[in-house]
C-alpha cells in the first residue's frame, strides 16, 4: 500500500512537470534578442525587413534568440511559442518563427499552417543546414540570421532555389531526413504521445476529452503493474482531474497574457516600428525544421 501511495504521489508530480507551460519571453517586437547576439543597428535592420514583408504580404515573421530552452525540446517549444504569441493572421495562419537557443546551440524554423505549402519542411531544413549553420559555426550570428530571414522570404514568394548538390541529396534523403523527423518529437514517451495527438487531432479532442485520454493511459499503466481494477480507477480519476485543472489554468493564463500583450506600445521596444506589434491570431502545428551547430 505504501508503494502504491508513493507511485500516485510521483504521478502527481510528473503530471505537473509534463503539462507545465514553458516560461515564454514577452513579444517585444519582430526581433526578440534575449541572448544579446545582435547589435542595435542589426536589430533595426532585421525589424525593417520583417515589417516591410508584413506590410506587403501580411505574413508575420519573428526572430527570437534565447539563452537556453530550460530543458525543453526546441520543436515542442517552437510551436507552443508560436501559438502563445499568435504569430500570423488568424484567417491565414501565415506566421514564421526563427528560433535560436545559444547555450543549447540549437535553431528552428517554425512554420504556421498557412505557409507550410511554400516554406516546406525540406526548404526549412536546407536554410538551416546551408545558410544559417555555416555562419553560426564561425560566430557570425547576424549574417546567419539575416541570410535565413532572406531565404525564408524568398521561399514564401516562390523564389527560393533548392540546394541540388549530391552531398545534400545523400544526407537529406536518409540520415538527414530521419534526424529532421526525430528533431520534431519531444523527449520522453508521454511527450511523444502528447505531441502526436496534438499534431493530428488538435481540433477534435477538446479539453475534457484530452484529460480523459491521458487519465485512461496512466490508469492502464497501473493496471498492468498492479493487476488491480481499483488501482486503475484511482489513477484514472486522479490523473484526469489533475490534467484538466493544469491545462485549464495554462489556457487561462495564455489568453490573459495575449489580451494584455496586444495593447503594448512601441515604447516597449526600440526595434519595433512606430506602431505597436503583436500577433494577429495565427496558429502553428509543428511544421518546419530544427538543427544544431
Amino acid at each position: 500500500m505504501k508503494k502504491f501511495i508513493f507511485i500516485v504521489i510521483s504521478l502527481f508530480l510528473f503530471n505537473l512537470s509534463v503539462f507545465a507551460q514553458p516560461d515564454f519571453p514577452k513579444l517585444t517586437g519582430r526581433v526578440v534578442d534575449n541572448a544579446n547576439l545582435l547589435t542595435t543597428s542589426q536589430k533595426q535592420n532585421l525589424s525593417s525587413i520583417l515589417k516591410k514583408q508584413e506590410d506587403e504580404t501580411s505574413n508575420q515573421i519573428v526572430v527570437v534568440t534565447l539563452k537556453n530552452l530550460n530543458g525543453y525540446d526546441i520543436a515542442d517549444y517552437g510551436y507552443q511559442l508560436g501559438r502563445y504569441w499568435k504569430i500570423g493572421q488568424k484567417d491565414k495562419n501565415n506566421g514564421v518563427l526563427l528560433i535560436v537557443s545559444l547555450e543549447d546551440r540549437k535553431v528552428r524554423i517554425e512554420v504556421g499552417y498557412g505557409l507550410e505549402g511554400t516554406l516546406t519542411d525540406k526548404i526549412s531544413y536546407e536554410i538551416i543546414e546551408y545558410t544559417l549553420k555555416p555562419e553560426f559555426k564561425k560566430g557570425n550570428y547576424y549574417k546567419g540570421i539575416l541570410g535565413a530571414v532572406n531565404s525564408i522570404i524568398k521561399s514564401i514568394k516562390g523564389e527560393y532555389k533548392s540546394v541540388s548538390n549530391s552531398s545534400y541529396k545523400s544526407s537529406f534523403s536518409f540520415l538527414g531526413y530521419i534526424n529532421h523527423l526525430l528533431s520534431k518529437i519531444p523527449d520522453g514517451a508521454l511527450g511523444i504521445l502528447a505531441f502526436i495527438i496534438f499534431m493530428f487531432i488538435p481540433r477534435i479532442i477538446k479539453l475534457i476529452g484530452f484529460s480523459i485520454i491521458f487519465g485512461f493511459l496512466f490508469g492502464l499503466v497501473f493496471l498492468t503493474i498492479f493487476r488491480s481494477v481499483i488501482a486503475f480507477l484511482c489513477v484514472f480519476f486522479i490523473s484526469t482531474i489533475l490534467i484538466f485543472i493544469k491545462m485549464k489554468n495554462s489556457n487561462t493564463s495564455s489568453e490573459s497574457w495575449n489580451n494584455s500583450s496586444s495593447s503594448f506600445s512601441s515604447g516597449s521596444s526600440s526595434f519595433s516600428s512606430s506602431s505597436s506589434f503583436s500577433g494577429g491570431g495565427g496558429s502553428f502545428g509543428g511544421g518546419g525544421a530544427s538543427g544544431s551547430w
